[in-house]
C-alpha cells in the first residue's frame, strides 16, 4: 500500500460512529453503540450530554472534532431523552449523564428545541450561507489546493474513487475496507467553482447600494420602502426572533380571513375531507370516500394529482352490508358482508394501498386488504372490479368505535371508542406526527390535549365552549408554525398554536352561530371549510387572496346512496 498523503482529520464529519454517538439513548442504536465499545458505554465526559459542549467542540475548541448534525436534530426529540434510564456514569464535575442538556432558549423542552431548530435550518441566514458548506462538502474546496487552504483534507481512503481492489495484501485490504466503513466517505465532487450565495431580500440590501447608482435610484428605492406598511403580529415565542407563522388562512402573520363561499344544504354533514386535487368533499355520517390517485410527473407539473378511481362506501344498513357507489345514476352495490357480531359503526380508507378499516359496535377493528380484479387501472372502475382479498381483526377497544382517522403521511391510524379510549395504530410509520384529542370537561366546556405520536402529552388547554370538531393546518414544517383549528358550539373557529397551545386567532361569521360539526383546511392551506349543524358549508380565505380560484365542493349526503 502506498504511503498515506498528509491530511487534517483522522475522523470524518459523517460516519456510523457519529450517528451512534448522538443516538446512544435510543434503542436499537444503544445496542449498536455497545457493540462498537466492547459492550460498555463511553467515558461519561465523552458521552453526548450537552448541545452547548458539542457545539463548542465541533465549532472551534477541538481540531479533531468535526461532527455534523444528523437529521434527527430536526425531527426527533426522543433521542435527546434517556427514556430507558441507561446508566451513562458520572462526569468529572460530579454531574450524572442523563438527558441531554439543551440551550437556554429551548426552555429544557426537547420538542421545542426541535421545532425552533427546524425553523433555524430554514432561516434566511442559513439560506444565504449554506453555499460555504456546499463548497466544502460537494464543491471546489473538497479537493486540491483549495481544500488545503480551507483546512478541509481528510484521510485519502475516505474520498470517492478509492480503489480498494488495487491493494494486493489481503490483511491491508481488509483493514482499509474496515477503515472506510467506520470513518465515513466523502461524496463525489459536484462543483469546480464557488457555489453562488442566495440573494437577500430587497429591503436588506439598501445599505449596500453603491454611490454610483445615482441619487434617483436611491430615492426611488427609499420611496418604495416607505410605501410598504410594516405589519405587526404576535411572535410565536417572545424570546426567539425570526420565527415564521406561515401563509395559511388564519395565520397570525396573514391578513384577516374573509368568507369566500357559503352554501346551505339542509342536512348535517358527517365530516369534510380535503383532496390533493384541491377539491373539498362533504360526506354524510355513514359515508366514506374511497380513492386511488394517479400522479403523472412531467405532464402538467411535478405535483399534479388525478383521481384514478373513486367510490362512496356506505354502511349502517339493517343487513350490515357495506355498499359501494361510483356513479350517481346507478344504485349502490354490495361490497362486504359484515357479520352480525361486528356491526359497523365507522370506516376509514387508506389511499393508494387499497386498505379499508371498519370499526364495530363491540370495539373490534377489522382491516381489509382489497384488490382490483382487472390487470391495469383505468379511469372509471365499476364497483364490481374491486374485491376484498383478506381481513384481520385488531383488538384493543372494549366499547363501540366512534371514529377512525387515517393519517397517510405519517402512516398511522387513530381509533376512538365511546369510553374515551384513543389507540394509535402503526401503518408502517417512518417519522413523527402530533395528535389532538378533545373531550367534554366535567365543569362544562371542552379539554383540548396535544400528544406526540408516541403518546407523550405536549400540552392541555381548557375551552369554555364545547369543541365540536378539530383540524390541523398543513403547511411545511420549518417555515411555518401550524395551528389546531377548533369548531365551537357557537359557530366560532378558534386557532391554537401547535407549539404551546396558545390561542392565536378567532374566525367568526356573524350570520351563523350554529355548532361547527366539521372543518378542514384545503391541501394548499389557502382555504378553510366549515360545516355547521344545519348543513351550511362556509369557506374562508385570506383577505388578500379572494381572487384565487376556490376549490370545487362536492356534497355526498344520505340521498346519494339511495339512488
Amino acid at each position: 500500500m502506498p504511503p498515506v498523503q498528509p491530511y487534517h482529520y483522522g475522523s470524518h464529519y459523517s460516519n456510523s460512529g457519529t450517528v451512534l454517538h448522538f443516538l446512544v439513548r435510543m434503542p436499537p442504536f444503544t445496542k449498536m453503540f455497545l457493540a462498537y465499545q466492547d459492550q460498555s458505554f463511553d467515558i461519561p465526559d465523552r458521552t453526548f450530554h450537552s448541545t452547548n459542549t458539542t457545539w463548542r467542540l465541533s465549532s472551534f475548541e477541538s481540531m479533531t472534532d468535526v461532527k455534523e448534525l444528523i437529521p434527527e436534530f430536526f425531527y426527533l426529540p426522543e433521542f435527546l431523552v434517556n427514556r430507558e434510564g441507561f446508566d451513562f456514569g458520572v462526569r468529572q464535575n460530579g454531574e450524572r449523564v442523563n438527558h441531554v442538556n439543551l440551550p437556554p432558549w429551548a426552555r429544557n423542552d426537547p420538542r421545542l428545541f426541535i421545532l425552533i431548530h427546524r425553523q433555524a435550518l430554514e432561516s434566511d441566514y442559513v439560506s444565504q450561507n449554506i453555499c460555504q458548506w456546499i463548497d466544502l462538502v460537494f464543491g471546489y474546496k473538497q479537493k486540491g489546493k483549495a481544500s488545503v487552504q480551507a483546512i478541509n483534507v481528510f484521510h485519502p481512503a475516505t474520498y470517492f474513487g478509492m480503489d480498494v481492489s488495487a491493494v494486493e495484501d489481503p490483511v491491508q485490504r481488509r483493514a482499509l475496507e474496515t477503515m472506510i466503513k467506520t470513518y465515513g466517505q466523502t461524496p463525489r465532487q459536484l462543483f469546480q467553482s464557488a457555489h453562488a450565495s442566495r440573494p437577500g431580500s430587497r429591503l436588506s440590501i439598501e445599505g449596500e447600494l453603491p454611490a454610483a447608482v445615482g441619487l434617483l435610484v436611491q430615492f426611488a428605492f427609499r420611496e418604495t420602502k416607505e410605501q410598504v406598511k410594516e405589519v405587526t403580529y404576535p411572535s410565536p415565542l417572545s424570546w426567539i426572533k425570526g420565527l415564521k407563522w406561515g401563509e395559511y388562512v388564519g395565520s397570525p402573520s396573514a391578513p384577516v380571513p374573509v368568507v369566500c363561499f357559503s352554501q346551505p344544504h339542509g342536512e348535517r354533514f358527517g365530516f369534510l375531507q380535503a383532496l390533493p386535487t384541491r377539491a373539498i368533499c362533504g360526506l354524510s355520517r355513514n359515508f366514506c370516500l374511497l380513492m386511488t390517485y394517479s400522479k403523472e410527473q412531467g405532464v402538467r407539473s411535478m405535483n399534479s394529482t388525478d383521481i384514478q378511481w373513486s367510490a362512496i362506501l356506505s354502511w349502517g344498513y339493517a343487513d350490515n352490508i357495506l355498499r359501494l357507489k361510483s356513479k350517481q345514476s346507478e344504485p349502490p352495490v354490495s361490497f362486504i358482508q359484515g357479520s352480525r357480531q361486528y356491526q359497523v359503526t365507522s370506516c376509514a380508507w387508506v389511499p393508494d394501498s387499497c386498505q379499508l378499516f371498519t370499526g364495530s359496535k363491540c370495539g373490534v377493528i377489522t382491516a381489509y386488504t382489497n384488490r382490483f380484479t382487472s390487470g391495469t387501472l383505468i379511469l372509471l372502475f365499476q364497483p364490481s372490479e374491486i374485491e376484498m382479498e383478506s381481513q384481520v381483526h385488531l383488538y384493543g377497544h372494549t366499547e363501540e368505535i366512534t371514529s377512525l382517522c387515517v393519517c397517510k403521511p405519517y402512516s398511522i391510524m387513530i381509533s376512538v371508542s365511546r369510553d374515551g379510549t384513543c389507540i394509535i395504530w402503526d401503518l408502517n410509520s417512518e417519522t413523527t406526527g402530533d395528535i389532538a384529542t378533545v373531550c367534554d370537561s366535567a365543569g362544562g366546556g371542552s379539554d383540548l390535549r396535544l400528544w406526540t405520536v408516541n403518546g407523550d402529552l405536549v400540552g392541555h388547554v381548557h375551552c369554555r365552549e364545547l369543541i365540536c370538531s378539530v383540524a390541523f393546518s398543513n403547511q411545511p414544517e420549518g417555515v411555518s408554525i401550524n395551528v389546531i383549528a377548533g369548531g365551537l358550539e357557537n359557530g366560532i373557529v378558534r386557532l391554537w398554536s401547535t407549539w404551546d397551545l396558545k390561542p392565536v386567532r378567532e374566525i367568526t361569521f356573524p350570520k351563523s352561530n350554529k355548532p361547527i360539526v366539521s372543518l378542514t383546511f384545503s391541501c394548499d392551506g389557502h382555504h378553510l371549510y366549515t360545516a355547521s349543524s344545519d348543513g351550511t358549508v362556509i369557506a374562508w380565505c385570506r383577505k388578500d387572496q379572494q381572487r384565487l380560484k376556490q376549490p370545487m365542493f362536492y356534497s355526498f349526503l344520505s340521498s346519494y346512496a339511495a339512488g
